[in-house]
């Protein structure tokens, strides 16, 4: 109980210094070893359940998961994330409820206003991930990758409504509070911000298990982090997770960005990083 109880905490940098290295590295990595221990658990007792209906629901039932296979593995995957999010939650909430440090609140926040600076967030998002998209298309990153190309067929087999809301909001929350939520934010305590920003976007991209999204994961954990530290709120981070999945879940979903010429891909990769550039001098300007 007492071990738990200190790996739940929010322990505050000054008493972090006096740990030696293992506890840090406990307190950081063991309550995500929880979360995916709890994930996986979920996810075989689910699929077993799924089984059991199939066998026992006879031939009607087998041909509505054969025709809905990807669907009902998205929920699947979908359920599990919140079983595993809802161990660590209170963690979670103790970490994003912290006042932040003086100074570290957003200045955008008084003088663009809140839904002024949000808005060029969802901008940088929308642009930032569209344009990195359009670039491993067309540069041939994308299918470099077998395993990326196994994730995409699973991804976009799911029917489009339930994509949105499992990609949309479940994956942005459950992620957001494991990686920038938890992980990132005991981290700076435990190290220093720029070992948090760097390692934390690191991890984020490799959790994905495959060199595509690791790159991509990377670069968006970078800009998730550096502008959750701008606005100094935990829903600045879930606004940019959730505006760049559904963006490109859109676009994509249909092979829209794959089927497009070349010369019309590069010009709109170059408008949308461009986009993604004003909106971020912007928050620079406003928001630091």
């Amino acid at each position: 109980m007492n071990f738990w109880r200190t790996l739940s905490c929010r322990w505050g940098e000054e008493e972090i210094r006096k740990w030696p290295s293992f506890k840090k590295t406990a307190y950081l990595l063991l309550p995500l070893l929880v979360y995916y221990a709890v994930h996986d658990m979920a996810e075989v007792i689910l699929w077993v359940l799924l089984n059991l209906a199939a066998v026992k629901g006879g031939a009607a039932v087998l041909t509505v998961l054969n025709q809905y296979g990807e669907t009902f593995q998205g929920i699947i995957y979908g359920v599990s994330i919140l079983t595993g999010i809802s161990v660590i939650g209170p963690m979670v909430k103790r970490e994003i409820s912290a006042p932040p440090p003086d100074g570290n609140k957003a200045k955008g926040m008084a003088d663009a206003g809140k839904v002024t600076a949000y808005c060029f967030l969802a901008a940088l998002a929308f642009g930032v991930s569209v344009s990195l998209n359009i670039f491993f298309t067309q540069t041939g990153f994308t299918a470099s990758s077998q395993s990326y190309e196994e994730i995409y067929e699973l991804q976009y087999g799911v029917e489009f409504v339930v994509g949105l809301i499992l990609y949309g909001i479940i994956s942005p929350l459950a992620e957001e509070a494991v990686f920038r939520g938890l992980l990132y934010n005991r981290m700076k305590r435990c190290f220093n911000y720029k070992t948090a920003l760097a390692v934390s976007s690191l991890l984020f991209g490799l959790y994905h298990g495959n060199i595509v999204q690791a790159v991509y994961g990377s670069i968006l954990g970078l800009l998730i982090a550096y502008t959750y530290e701008l606005y100094g709120s935990f829903a600045a981070p879930v606004l940019f997770h959730g505006v760049a999945n559904v963006s490109v879940y859109a676009l994509t979903y249909q092979n829209g960005l794959a089927d497009m010429d070349s010369r019309t891909a590069w010009a709109m990769g170059m408008v949308f990083f461009a986009v993604a550039l004003f909106s971020f001098i912007y928050i620079k300007k406003k928001c630091v």
